[in-house]
């Protein structure tokens, strides 16, 4: 059975990886030992900081600017209901369309606002700031957010909604009743603030005070978080972790708690916005408090591992160095830069499975340089080692990315062609031979070097040894015809057996 070198090369690479492996574990593990106690300690104090200051005055933070960034969409649809040109125009017939588009528009523009909208209770228009949107009806199930505002038990509400203005973007919608001076329901005015803007909010403040937050409804449903994949899709109920607490959330207006999470202990501060009719909840990993600590516990960890490393690099580079020289040697010809003989045998095992597996054909080139002894002789060896080498770059560059050249031996060559036909075979030989013809020289001399080459297709029956044999009688007769020449298994062959000794 022959054995893979590449296989060999991988299993003394396994072992040397071992063992600069165990010199590195015994190394780190005093640098671990000291940095962990001194962890551990700092832990406990750190937790208790954060559990009886810095959770519920952050909680305080956020939920102040959340007042002053958040709530101020509400005033702005309060200021549109209780406008005089507004609710004159509705009760005046909406006449002129055109009169509220602009006012629509010079509020969406004065306020940076994503949307803003009126609806009227009168003609059932949905009046947009970009126009004449639709008319509502109460068969619709995208309208029922308006026929049920009347009877909402606050002048406004907060609902999260598709945008039908804006390509059914996820939007928030401020929606505030208008009433004549008579005290009647005539419509519905307010603006619609962008989730992702919502979200970089929400993001801002978790950067900042580096606290998970966002918002859920009376019922659990999130209404705004950092990731829109959460919103409007998932209930704080059937979520692993705060699922265990989310009663305690949502039946309280102001509290704290904790619960384990994937991660650790996670501690929550909970307060209801009435101005929402939502809840603002702040949690507060135990594992994201103590990354300071850990950062610190990292950077001498680091400096341990900078110094081990440095030692385990010399050592590995030289000892890589080393198998690397080792695996080249037992693989590549030194002189051509080709896979050696034994490699290639190696090789063409895998490319012979492969084609049996796959069902297709392979073929065998051959070829030698013309006159070789003759030029050694003349010139001498360095002249034919230039020569060698100037057809192993043909080789490299000449060639598909599937097929493998070898020298053979001496002045020799071998190509094994995957996934070729004899016709495909021949003409790659012929391009071979041509490109040396034309390209390769002896040092100096300018004189033209030739190769005879013998091609043979793969028989399902034949090994390595049967194919190189059929080959090597097809060089035989490209010799016999005169040099620089091809024979494949359509000519007609020789029957002599090779020609060795004497070939030249």
């Amino acid at each position: 059975m022959r054995l893979n070198p590449g296989l060999l090369s991988h299993l003394a690479f396994n072992k040397t990886h071992r063992l600069i492996m165990a010199l590195a574990v015994i190394l780190l593990m005093g640098f671990l030992a000291v940095n962990i106690l001194s962890f551990q300690v700092s832990r406990k104090a750190v937790r208790e900081a954060l559990v009886e200051h810095e959770l519920p005055l952050t909680s305080d933070n956020i939920y102040s600017e959340i007042q002053a960034s958040l709530l101020r969409p509400i005033y702005i649809s309060s200021v549109m209901a209780h406008d005089t040109f507004l609710k004159d125009w509705m009760v005046g017939g909406e006449r002129n369309p055109d009169k509220v588009t602009r006012y629509l528009r010079e509020i969406q523009r004065r306020y940076d606002v994503f949307s803003t909208f009126v609806v009227s209770a009168i003609t059932r228009r949905y009046y947009h700031f970009t126009g004449v949107l639709k008319e509502v009806s109460p068969a619709s199930a995208k309208d029922q957010w308006f026929f049920t505002m009347e009877d909402h038990d606050q002048g406004y509400r907060v609902d999260l909604d598709a945008n039908e203005a804006a390509a059914n973007r996820l939007t928030i919608f401020v929606n505030h009743k208008i009433y004549d001076d008579k005290g009647r329901f005539i419509g519905v005015t307010g603006l619609g603030l962008d989730v992702t803007a919502v979200a970089e909010l929400i993001e801002h403040y978790r950067a900042r005070y580096g606290r998970e937050i966002f918002f859920v409804d009376r019922e659990g449903g999130i209404k705004s978080h950092r990731d829109d994949r959460f919103v409007g899709r998932v209930n704080i109920r059937d979520q692993a972790g705060i699922g265990s607490v989310a009663d305690a959330i949502l039946s309280g207006d102001d509290g704290a708690t904790n619960y384990k999470g994937d991660d650790g202990q996670v501690f929550v501060r909970y307060r209801f916005i009435p101005e929402l009719d939502w809840y603002l909840v702040v949690e507060g990993p135990e594992n994201a408090t103590l990354a300071p600590l850990r950062q610190s516990l990292y950077t001498n960890l680091l400096i341990g591992a900078l110094i081990t490393l440095l030692v385990l690099v010399i050592s590995g580079y030289t000892v890589h160095r080393f198998q690397a020289r080792l695996q080249r040697l037992a693989t590549i010809d030194p002189l051509s830069g080709l896979f050696n003989r034994h490699f290639f045998e190696a090789l063409f095992d895998n490319a012979l499975n492969t084609a049996r597996r796959h069902d297709y054909g392979l073929a065998l080139i051959l070829f030698d340089i013309d006159l070789f002894k003759a030029i050694n002789d003349e010139y001498g060896h360095l002249a034919g080692d230039a020569v060698i080498q100037q057809i192993a770059a043909i080789l490299k560059t000449g060639r598909r990315d599937t097929d493998i050249a070898s020298r053979w031996g001496g002045d020799e060559f071998v190509m094994l062609l995957a996934d070729c036909d004899p016709a495909s075979a021949r003409r790659i030989a012929e391009d071979l031979r041509r490109r040396v013809s034309e390209e390769v020289r002896v040092p100096h001399k300018n004189l033209v070097v030739t190769i005879s080459v013998g091609v043979a297709s793969w028989r399902r029956s034949e090994d390595l040894q049967d194919l190189t044999a059929r080959a090597d009688a097809n060089l035989y007769v490209a010799k016999e015809q005169g040099r620089n020449c091809i024979a494949s298994d359509s000519d007609q062959v020789d029957s002599r057996p090779p020609y060795r000794e004497a070939r030249t």
